[in-house]
């Protein structure tokens, strides 16, 4: 009997794509046969992804995007239209192109997975010709998918009333359910840090945009009992450091990672206080449900948020941190000394952290997911 067999296109290098991994991991595991289709710059070994099959779309860094992106459109339409599949899946808008002629062409269906709301997307928002093509682009392709889901309810509501749609399902960027490490002191051992400082943590891109250098700047207030970890990379990472070291707090800032999502949580439960202080440049972020929240809140690690609905919703609704204006750089410091300081809310958030951990993992939607495609 032949099985049910998904294919993924999705335009990342597959390094950082933690959704994807877990998307295409439900599926195996609900009996369908999956293959993932990525891209790669150079032949840098994919760590984490031994159990998924996948390939990757060779690309070229000293390729303008544009170029790149049509490279990648034309050499995933003849891969697609070679695979034998009983149904496609775009993970956000780029792949949608040659996933909709393959899926003309082959007569079979597929689901759009939209991962951020392109209509107040900042990449695009102060470039008008971009964010007309690309916007154009979703609604040509969006109303020909078989399913249309998206990571939270205020997208979801956006993309029913932009495009007419009848229902945008939800599936929030939940983590993996995995055991709690029992060292909590990992984090403190792999940079030199003092084992009686509390770690304020930040994990995730260093990109433009992303808030990062108004908390660096904060930490200047931040009581000395305390040191800033920051995991990941990105292109911002030399100009933070830069920063810090200008502020004379580059003693006290410290950088690590990236880590492959399946070890990030072993660095995470070494924090004492965790951030997730996106700023508002556009109604993708400010709709955002990003998955750091959630991890932390796995790690049993209170936080801070920016105060924005899905953000607020999970982190003042479980009880788990606190939520302020990520702008406002004075406040901050002060909301992450109150934590470092107050042992009582720390304590309650902490307990509280527990049992939403539970609670808050993808296994605990994905049979829903799965049932999407048929």
């Amino acid at each position: 009997m032949n099985r049910n067999k998904i294919i993924f296109a999705v335009f990342d290098t597959l390094h950082h794509e933690y959704r994807g991994y877990k998307v295409a991991h439900s599926f195996q595991k609900f009996g369908f046969d999956i293959k993932v289709i990525g891209i790669r710059y150079e032949n840098v070994q994919l760590k984490g992804w031994d159990d998924i099959e996948y390939s990757r779309v060779r690309l070229f860094k000293n390729l303008p995007l544009v170029l790149n992106m049509m490279i990648f459109w034309i050499k995933l339409f003849f891969i697609l239209i070679r695979e034998k599949c009983t149904v496609f899946y775009s993970h956000d808008i780029f792949p949608l192109l040659p996933v909709f002629f393959a899926s003309k062409l082959k007569r079979k269906p597929y689901i759009y997975d939209a991962h951020e709301f392109w209509h107040g997307n900042s990449q695009i928002e102060n470039r008008p010709i971009a964010k007309k093509f690309w916007i154009s682009y979703e609604r040509i392709f969006i109303k020909a998918a078989k399913k249309v889901i998206t990571v939270s309810e205020p997208i979801a509501r956006e993309l029913e009333q932009i495009y007419g749609l009848e229902e945008v399902r939800v599936f929030t960027n939940l983590p993996l359910k995995k055991e709690i490490p029992d060292n909590k002191d990992l984090l403190h051992e792999t940079l030199g840090i003092d084992k009686d400082k509390k770690i304020v943590l930040y994990q995730g891109h260093f990109l433009v945009n992303n808030g990062l250098d108004g908390i660096i700047r904060s930490f200047v207030n931040v009581d000395e009992s305390a040191v800033l970890v920051l995991i990941g990379d990105g292109s911002e990472k030399s100009r933070l450091k830069d920063l810090a070291a200008k502020l004379g707090i580059g003693h006290r800032v410290y950088f690590a990672g990236p880590f492959p999502h399946s070890e990030l949580i072993n660095y995470t439960v070494c924090a004492y206080v965790g951030l997730c202080l996106i700023k508002n440049f556009g109604k993708s972020y400010y709709y955002s449900a990003p998955n750091k929240m959630f991890e932390l809140i796995q790690a049993q690690v209170p936080q801070i948020a920016s105060d924005f609905p899905e953000m607020s919703r999970y982190v003042k609704g479980y009880l788990v941190g606190e939520v302020i204006d990520p702008d406002n750089e004075e406040n901050i410091a002060k909301t992450i000394n109150d934590l470092l300081n107050d042992d009582k809310k720390y304590s309650s958030y902490k307990s509280n952290c527990i049992k939403a951990g539970s609670e808050l993992v993808w296994e605990n939607i994905e049979d829903e997911l799965v049932k999407i495609a048929y």
